[in-house]
C-alpha cells in the first residue's frame, strides 16, 4: 500500500519504541517460508535485515540473535503459526529483547485458534476474577513450550535460556511484539514477573514491554492486575519516566485492533449514526451514512446484528492495559479512499484503511520507514522470487 507521508512522529519513549518496533516487525520475516525446519532460513533473513535498520544498527550493529528463532507449527498445517527470539545488546550485554510474532495472515489455523477464539475465557491464575482469552492462553503456553537454540547451537526453552542468563548477571528484558504479537508479549511479559523464580532465582533482573497495536488480552480484572505489576517508573535505560508504568502500549488512533472485543466499540457514538463506533473511527473520511443503501444498513447494524454481538460481549468485558495512555495520531491514508459514493466501494476502502492503519502507519508514526519495505522484512513471496531468479 501507499504510505502518506504527513504523519508526525511522537515524542515519548520514541528511541526506544523504534527500537521495539524493528524487533516486533522482524518477527513477520520468513512467515510464508514452508520447509520442515525454517528457522536457519528465517535467521538469515533477520540477520540480513538487521544492519538495514537504523535504530538498532546505525552506525554499527548494535544486536545478536543469541536465542531462536524458535518456530511452532500446527499438526498437520502449511505455514507456521508462532516465531519468537531473542535479540542481545552488544554494548551492554545486560539488555535483551523478546520479539514475539505477531498474526500469520497467511495460516488459517492462525486466524481461527489465534486470533478470534474469544468467548472461551481461561482463569489468570494469579489475580481474583482476572481471565484471558482461549486464543490468548493458547499462544502463551506454545510460547512457553518452544524450544529454540541459543547463540552456541545448544536446544532450549526460553525460560531455561534466561536463566543461564541471570546466573551471570542480572538482565533487562524488554517483551515486545505487534498485533496478536504485541498482546501475546505483554501476557508472556507479566508471565516472567510472576513467575522470576523459574528464570531468576535471585530476583535481580527487571522486566518491561512495548507493545504495538495489541487487541485485548482478557477481561478487566486481568487489564488492571497487568497495570498493577508494571506500576512504577522504567527499568530501561532511555525510559520515558512520564509513563508511570513500566509497559508502554503503544496504540493508534486509527487502528481498530486495539478495540477488538470491547463492547464500547459495537455501540453507536450518537443517536444521530447508527453504526457502531468501530466503522465511524475514519469519521467524514470513510461515513457510510453518504453511500446508497448505507442509512439502511446501518440500522439493521443498530437494531439487530450489533445488540446481538454486545450481549455475547458483555460477559467477557475485554479491556485493554493501561487504558490511560496517550494514543498516537494517525493521519488518514487518502490513496485508500473510496473511489465512488456506493456502500461496497466504502467497504473495500475501510478494511484497506484498516490494515493500513493497523500494519505499515506505526513505522511510518515512529519514523522507521524500513519496516514497511519488502526488501528488508522478507516474507515466502519475495523469498521464492529470489530462488526463481537465480535458477
Amino acid at each position: 500500500m501507499t504510505a502518506t507521508t504527513n504523519e508526525t512522529i511522537p515524542i515519548p519513549n520514541l528511541k526506544l519504541r523504534q527500537i521495539m518496533a524493528s524487533f516486533a516487525y522482524l518477527a513477520y520475516c520468513g512467515q510464508g517460508i514452508t520447509t520442515p525446519k525454517p528457522e536457519t532460513e528465517i535467521l538469515r533473513l533477520i540477520n540480513s535485515a538487521m544492519p538495514r535498520i537504523p535504530p538498532i544498527a546505525a552506525p554499527n550493529p548494535l544486536w545478536n540473535v543469541v536465542w531462536g528463532p524458535a518456530v511452532f507449527t500446527m499438526p498437520g498445517a502449511l505455514y507456521q503459526d508462532n516465531m519468537m527470539f531473542v535479540a542481545q545488546k552488544q554494548t551492554d550485554l545486560s539488555q535483551f529483547v523478546i520479539a514475539v510474532r505477531g498474526t500469520n495472515f497467511i495460516s488459517d489455523l492462525d486466524w481461527l485458534m489465534e486470533d478470534f477464539d474469544v468467548l472461551q475465557m481461561i482463569p489468570w491464575p494469579t489475580a481474583p476474577n482476572a481471565a484471558i482469552s482461549e486464543s490468548t492462553s493458547i499462544d502463551l503456553q506454545i510460547l512457553l513450550g518452544m524450544i529454540g537454540k541459543d547463540d552456541r547451537g545448544n536446544e532450549m526453552s526460553l525460560l531455561d535460556y534466561l536463566n543461564g542468563q541471570t546466573f551471570l548477571r542480572a538482565i533487562k528484558l524488554c517483551v515486545t511484539g505487534h498485533s496478536l504479537g504485541g498482546c501475546v508479549a505483554g501476557t508472556l511479559a507479566l508471565h516472567l514477573k510472576e513467575n522470576r523464580t523459574y528464570w531468576d532465582p535471585r530476583e535481580y533482573s527487571s522486566v518491561c514491554s512495548i507493545t504495538f497495536a495489541a487487541p485485548t488480552a482478557g477481561n478487566k480484572e486481568y487489564a488492571h492486575h497487568s497495570d498493577s505489576q508494571f506500576v512504577g517508573r522504567g527499568v530501561f535505560p532511555g525510559w520515558d519516566n512520564t509513563l508511570e508504568t513500566n509497559f508502554d502500549a503503544v496504540r493508534c488512533n486509527l487502528d481498530v485492533a486495539p478495540l477488538a472485543w470491547t463492547t464500547d466499540v459495537l455501540r453507536s457514538p450518537s443517536q444521530q449514526h447508527p453504526y457502531p463506533r468501530v466503522l465511524t473511527i475514519y469519521g467524514s473520511n470513510l461515513d457510510f451514512m453518504q453511500t446508497d443503501g448505507g442509512i439502511l444498513f446501518g440500522g439493521v447494524l443498530n437494531q439487530y446484528i450489533c445488540p446481538t454481538l454486545v450481549d455475547v460481549m458483555t460477559s467477557r468485558n475485554y479491556w485493554q492495559v493501561v487504558i490511560g495512555q496517550g494514543i498516537l495520531g494517525g493521519s488518514f491514508n487518502t490513496d485508500l479512499s473510496p473511489q465512488e459514493d456506493a456502500f461496497k466501494p466504502y467497504v473495500k476502502a475501510f478494511i484497506a484503511q484498516a490494515e493500513y492503519q493497523h500494519g505499515s502507519s506505526y513505522p511510518n508514526l515512529l519514523g522507521v520507514q524500513q519496516l514497511n519495505d519488502p526488501n528488508i522484512i522478507v516474507t515466502r513471496l519475495l523469498l521464492n522470487a529470489r530462488r526463481a531468479r537465480r535458477h
